[in-house]
């Protein structure tokens, strides 16, 4: 969970700050870039008169180079259909030739190309007047600033890195600190309760031979029982949430583990009047714990099996999908509302209190299944298809 939120504060951070200066340099860059394509261009129609020859009736012949226009540095094409139909340019300068033709394919106005800075002024549909300025100095200020920006971007985003460690980690503390004084204030007092409900256990079952059975006795060991079962599952949740208490794994077959544990609960489905139906891969191996494992696979398969009407069925499916296990338990039963399936993965959380009180759950079971699962990298979903409530486990392998 803390990891999760640090990730989420990087990433937040990161973003933020990589959009407002990376957005900054680049508009900086690019207006800079106008700016000079556009000083260049200005002084260019100043120079050669271009913008007051302009013909509102597109006529090419308003447009023709004229002998006096002819200027060291600047190169003028009349262009149609990509063809060159006039250019004060020499022939042989075959460079300047290319990007005429190739800037009358592009459907841009100004721009610079090789060393050279130009407009293109459209005549009618098919033909445009290119003029091209030689300027290197405009071309070497264009470029030095994309590369001092490009530099500056590196620099700003290793930075932006560092920046957002830092104060994630400064903002996540608190909130690691407070977990892990709940985590051991859990372990800590579940400890502490096991020695006196040890004893009010033991006393009860000494008073129980002495006087005989009474619904008194009987009220103080179901509910012993119960605080007993409440107690292990703080505890294990605890254990899992606890990266010092997580065991050396080792090469499981999954497959017969998955089979094992079904078969620890035929008795119960058989009371409930329930079909459970397997369809195992064979041989899927998982590098866990088995602890781990079954208590995964019989945590889904006991909450199918209570929700699940009589007459009705159970199934469990294990297969593996390209690098991922995946497993799913299918029950026949009432669907959890849309708005209740995240929330059931939460400590102690229960859609029905009254029932799961009677029963003796406490809504720490799937918020165990999914701590351990979240170790192994995996998820676990819950959706409603084909008349099946599904818990979908998946694990990358």
């Amino acid at each position: 969970m803390i990891k999760k939120l640090y990730r989420r504060i990087f990433l937040l951070i990161m973003v933020s700050l990589s959009i407002i200066i990376l957005g900054t340099i680049i508009l900086f860059a690019v207006l800079n870039y106008s700016n000079t394509i556009n000083t260049a261009t200005f002084m260019m129609d100043r120079f050669i008169g271009e913008e007051s020859k302009k013909s509102p009736n597109g006529r090419i012949e308003d447009y023709k180079i004229k002998p006096e226009t002819v200027i060291d540095g600047v190169y003028n094409f009349l262009i149609q259909d990509s063809i060159i139909l006039q250019s004060s340019a020499s022939s042989n300068d075959k460079t300047i030739n290319e990007y005429a033709i190739k800037i009358a394919k592009k459907n841009t106005e100004k721009g610079m190309i090789g060393k050279y800075i130009y407009k293109v002024r459209k005549i009618n549909p098919n033909t445009v007047r290119i003029t091209f300025v030689e300027n290197e100095d405009a071309i070497f200020y264009i470029k030095t600033i994309f590369i001092i920006s490009g530099i500056i971007s590196i620099v700003s985003i290793f930075a932006i890195y560092k920046l957002a460690k830092k104060v994630s980690k400064m903002i996540v503390k608190p909130v690691e600190e407070t977990f892990e004084k709940q985590k051991q204030f859990i372990s800590d007092a579940s400890h502490e309760l096991k020695t006196p409900l040890a004893v009010i256990e033991a006393n009860a079952d000494v008073l129980e031979n002495e006087i005989g059975k009474s619904k008194w006795i009987n009220y103080i060991q179901n509910e012993t029982e119960s605080m007993n079962k409440l107690i292990n599952e703080l505890l294990l949740l605890a254990k899992i949430e606890s990266v010092d208490n997580i065991k050396e794994y080792k090469q499981l077959n999954l497959s017969k583990e998955v089979e094992i544990i079904l078969s620890m609960f035929e008795s119960m489905a058989y009371e409930k009047q329930v079909d459970i139906i397997s369809k195992i891969s064979e041989n899927i191996i998982i590098n866990g714990n088995k602890e781990d494992i079954e208590h995964i696979v019989s945590t889904l398969t006991d909450n199918a099996i209570k929700h699940t009407k009589a007459q009705k069925e159970v199934v469990v499916e294990l297969k593996k999908e390209k690098n991922e296990i995946v497993l799913e338990v299918k029950n026949m039963g009432n669907p959890i509302p849309e708005e209740e399936r995240k929330k059931i993965f939460e400590r102690f959380y229960r859609i029905d209190k009254s029932r799961n009180r009677d029963e003796k759950r406490y809504g720490l079971g799937l918020a165990i299944a999914k701590s351990t699962i979240e170790k192994y990298n995996g998820k676990i979903e819950v959706f409603y298809k084909d008349n099946f409530t599904v818990f979908k486990v998946t694990i990358p392998n």
